[in-house]
């Protein structure tokens, strides 16, 4: 039997009662209006209460600016109901300080007090804290119940309520089930919905596309109404006319019992919602007159409304709002709002709100407007604010509107929907520009309103958008501005210029834009906003240049912080200070210098300038080689920043590359991946490329080369710049992703064009690893040629040996002298000096025995198992006696665990040498078959080329005879043919010869 009121739904009941019975995270309701949403999720949320759940219902608002959070908030105030007082006071006491904080800034009459003032920046970071914060109280009331949060309307949601929803449907814990409704008629729906609908449309996601009912189901609905069945001439037109959509229908047959006809003969075609707009229209004429000004009230409010702001409103008594709210609901025009019924009544459904709003005078609509502005502001409510605005811009009254969109930015920054925030800063600039009298009298600068849209779009993520509004704010004001408002302009065009720019930007010219915000601020009085732009300008000189100099900035930065008493900014420029005193002074100080700003920051600033000191004491115990202690500290940090709901964002992201880099340099590469696992399935965001970059190192260690070089480019094609030392951490990975793919020209190319970029900087520090990345692809190439003796080939591989030689010669500074805070410079020039001397064909067993120790020295196992690879290599072509390799093989097998690629080639070679390896070693997955090569330049036969193919395997001459049915002997003479064609002195020559030169690869 089903229920009231849902007829033909049993189905649909059934799944999306099994999905909160097995606690799936989502279920995903869609359809087009009127289709039956609404009722299918009250009746399965009724189902659950019954069994013992916590349903909670919240639901969007169709309004023109999309309220911050609405729906989360009206989540947590339906949570403090159904759980009670004294329950969510108990669950709230178990719960961290932060997470309460950061409720409290949502919905302060739960916590029973307002959230305190904010003494850090903003940032991602905060905004991803609250949503932490609020899965952990859903966890906790999910401890030992279903819990069940239900979101309606999504397509009316704003982004910071999309992320959040997005953050829980990725979480793992708690039985929570979120079940969300969305029209998928909306044309054209929000970018921002369309993208969420679409991410959510994956395997685990429990979707119920609603369609229209059946016959019978129709049949049923009408009779319902009707008193009894209908014919079936009424049953097939209302069919045909409604395709089923249940609310259609019911409208139709309620106009047709008003018109007196008994639900027969429908005289009107299928209806689409602006016919069916005159259908609720004439049913609106049939109430009072009472009625209908209260109707046009919470038509033009789009909103539940309580009867007291109705009052207000229509200037009716309490009494008569109340005859008339009656009315309304029995006439089936009103409901009242079943998540809170204390907020009032609302229209039956949407569409009679625009028509009646529709059917309104001119003049009659802006009253409205204003008066609903008016009664919203009377119940003090700041998360009105936006909503406010709306209906003031309606009533045309710009000098209200202006004052509720500001502090509508204000609470939006204030509960960390930074991206809400920004929308509406920009708005009310663009009031403020287009009515600089109504802006002077609210006392507002629209230049400050667009520079704290600036900043919001940055607390974000959205670095880009931040980018591009701050060079249209220069553009409009770096020449009418002065004093502070010019200053904050230069500073944040400046910054976005240098280090977030894409690679159309010029990072360059940062450098003169901080400068002349500088110079503003020595004429005005010293403030923190002064020490935060000293510290910019030093940060983004460091990340560019890297020369001592930068220590002066920060300097100046903190003496200024100081005396204006802005702690945060002074342990900023301490940090600063560390970071140059690890490349131009001693390691020791900078790390004192880290502790020093950690006990400079109060309480209140502890955690932002604790994790930013765990991120440059790990990286510099990182490249000072301390792998174990590097990866230890950023996994306590890591730790602390969940704890305190701060893992995720650019800090976050530091310290899980730091963790991961430094597991991977030894060797741990499923422990490395684990801690990049949550970025996997995500694609490379400005905040995270880092983490992509040095995943697609993982998938190189596993063998996964299609998929690291697709992320490598997914990199590339964000078309980042930057300062240079950014530069050089995007750049410095690709050439062993691509050496690996067995690309050496594009590993060569890439290298190239980074110490391009790098050249002239302090960077080139760093630069030994790219030299020796680039001297071995040129190696690679150089033999291939030589194997396939085609001398313009080895002559342009030596040319680029000549070139990078060419590079380091002009190099200020020296990549490959000792320095104390670089470990790997000594490992990078036994490399570069190897492989210069294979790209010229004297391959130095002893070059690579010397790289091998200094990598084994500094606890690389993967880089010591190449050089070992190599020495090996070297010891086989100089000698015919493979007893000679086969210890550095070895260990080369036993370095390389982890590293598919690397163990592949160990054991080609071991096999082509019939050099036995350990059977652990040996267990190593076997070579892949090789491309095509280019023709043959040695003459071989066809017969020959299988024989060599054979001896790459190893096998010996009766071997290859029983395989190709010959005789020993036989094979032994095309085998010497072979030796003889290729001009080298033993098989195991033979075959690295026929593997470079792309020979022996037919078919048996």
């Amino acid at each position: 039997m089903a229920a009231t009121g849902l007829v033909g739904r049993d189905g649909e009941l059934a799944r999306l009662a099994a999905a909160i019975r097995q606690a799936r995270r989502l279920v995903l309701v869609t359809g087009e209006v009127g289709i039956g949403k609404t009722r299918l999720v009250t009746q399965a949320a009724l189902a659950a209460r019954e069994t013992g759940a916590v349903v909670v219902e919240a639901s969007c608002l169709p309004l023109n600016v999309r309220l911050p959070l609405l729906p989360i908030v009206e989540t947590l105030r339906g949570l403090g109901r159904a759980v009670g007082p004294t329950a969510f006071a108990e669950i709230l006491a178990g719960l961290p300080p932060y997470a309460v904080e950061e409720l409290a800034r949502l919905a302060p009459e739960l916590v029973g007090r307002d959230a305190g003032p904010d003494v850090l920046p903003a940032g991602e970071w905060r905004r991803q804290r609250m949503f932490a914060a609020v899965e952990l109280l859903l966890v906790r009331v999910a401890t030992d119940r279903p819990m069940v949060v239900v979101v309606e309307d999504l397509h009316w949601a704003d982004g910071a309520t999309l992320d959040l929803l997005t953050y829980l449907r990725g979480s793992s814990s708690g039985s929570i089930t979120l079940v969300v409704t969305c029209r998928d008629d909306e044309v054209p729906a929000h970018p921002r919905v369309a993208e969420w609908v679409e991410q959510a449309r994956r395997p685990e996601t429990v979707r119920l596309e609603l369609g229209g009912l059946s016959r019978p189901a129709m049949a049923e609905l009408a009779g319902m109404t009707l008193g009894g069945p209908p014919e079936d001439a009424v049953l097939d037109e209302l069919y045909r006319r409604t395709d089923g959509n249940p609310y259609f229908a019911e409208e139709l047959i309620a106009a047709a019992l008003a018109a007196g006809d008994g639900g027969q003969g429908f005289a009107l075609a299928r209806q689409p919602p602006r016919a069916l707009a005159e259908l609720l229209l004439a049913r609106s004429r049939r109430v009072g007159p009472p009625a209908r000004t209260v109707l046009a009230a919470l038509a033009v409010a789009g909103r539940p409304v309580p009867e007291t702001a109705v009052a207000r409103v229509t200037g009716m008594t309490a009494a008569d709002v109340a005859a008339a709210m009656h009315e309304l609901i029995d006439a089936r025009l009103a409901v009242q709002d079943r998540t809170r019924p204390e907020l009032g009544c609302r229209t039956q459904h949407a569409l009679l709100a625009e028509a009646v709003a529709g059917e309104l005078l001119p003049d009659e609509r802006r009253d409205l407007h204003a008066a609903t502005a008016a009664a919203l502001e009377a119940m003090a409510d700041p998360a009105l604010s936006a909503e406010i605005a709306v209906h003031w811009a309606a009533a045309g009254r710009p000098d209200n509107e202006l004052a509720s969109l500001v502090d509508a930015a204000e609470h939006g920054h204030r509960v960390r929907a930074y991206a809400q925030a920004a929308e509406l800063w920009q708005r009310a600039a663009r009031v403020a520009e287009s009515l600089p009298d109504e802006a002077e009298k609210s006392q507002v600068e629209p230049g400050w309103l667009r520079v704290a849209a600036i900043d919001a779009l940055q607390a974000c993520g959205r670095d880009l958008d931040a980018g591009v509004l701050a060079e249209q704010t220069y553009a409009r004001y770096g020449d009418t501005a002065d004093g502070p408002l010019l200053a904050g302009v230069l500073h944040r065009t400046a910054w976005h210029r240098g280090v977030i720019g894409q690679r159309e930007a010029s990072p360059g010219t940062a450098y003169a834009l901080f400068e002349e915000a500088e110079r503003i601020h020595r004429a005005l009085r010293e403030s923190a906003e002064y020490a935060r732009v000293l510290t910019d300008h030093a940060r983004f000189r460091w990340l560019d240049r890297h020369d001592a100099a930068t220590g002066s900035l920060y300097r100046t930065a903190f003496d200024v912080a100081r005396r204006c008493g802005a702690t945060l900014d002074g342990a900023q420029a301490l940090l600063g200070l560390a970071e140059v005193a690890f490349v131009h002074g001693d390691p020791a100080e900078g790390f004192a210098l880290l502790d020093r700003a950690g006990d400079l920051a109060d309480p209140g600033l502890s955690l932002l300038v604790g994790f930013t000191a765990a991120d440059y004491r790990s990286n510099a115990l990182l490249k000072m080689g301390q792998l174990a202690q590097a990866e230890r500290v950023a996994a306590q940090a890591l730790d602390q920043a969940r704890r305190a709901g701060a893992a995720s964002g650019y800090q976050g992201a530091v310290l899980h590359h730091n963790a991961a880099e430094a597991l991977l340099e030894q060797g741990l590469v499923d422990a490395a991946a684990e801690v990049l696992s949550e970025v996997s399935e995500r694609p490379p965001r400005l905040d995270d490329w880092n983490l992509h970059l040095l995943l697609a190192q993982v998938e190189t260690c596993r063998g996964e080369l299609d998929a690291a070089l697709a992320r490598t480019r997914a990199v590339e094609s964000m078309g980042l710049a930057g300062p240079r030392m950014w530069v050089y951490e995007r750049l410095r990975l690709a050439p062993r992703v691509a050496l690996w793919a067995g690309d050496p020209a594009t590993a060569l190319d890439g290298a190239e064009q980074a110490l391009a970029r790098l050249g002239g900087s302090g960077v080139e520090l760093y630069c030994g690893e790219l030299l020796a990345l680039g001297a071995r692809a040129a190696a690679d190439l150089a033999e291939t040629a030589r194997a396939r003796r085609d001398g313009d080939a080895e002559r342009a591989a030596l040319a680029a040996t000549d070139r990078l030689a060419g590079i380091l010669e002009r190099m200020t500074v020296r990549p490959f002298a000792d320095h104390p805070f670089v470990s790997t410079i000594p490992g990078d020039r036994a490399g570069w000096l190897a492989e210069l001397l294979r790209a010229r064909g004297g391959d130095d067993p002893d070059a690579w025995m010397a790289a091998a120790a200094v990598w084994r020295r500094l606890g690389r196992p993967h880089r010591e198992a190449y050089a070992l690879l190599r020495q090996a290599e070297a010891l086989l072509t100089a000698s015919r006696d493979a007893a000679a390799a086969t210890a550095p093989l070895r260990a080369a097998a036993d370095a390389a665990s982890g590293m598919v690629p690397l163990l592949t080639r160990i054991n080609r070679l071991a096999r082509r040498s019939r050099i036995s390896l350990r059977p652990a070693s040996a267990a190593a997955p076997p070579p892949p078959v090789p491309p095509p090569g280019p023709k043959d330049p040695y003459g071989l036969t066809d017969r020959e080329r299988h024989v060599l193919r054979l001896l790459g395997r190893g096998y010996t001459n009766a071997q290859i005879g029983a395989e190709l049915f010959m005789s020993p002997k036989t094979a032994s003479v095309h085998v010497s043919s072979i030796l003889r064609k290729l001009n080298v002195a033993n098989r195991a020559e033979a075959a690295a010869v026929g593997e470079r030169a792309g020979l022996g690869d037919l078919d048996p």
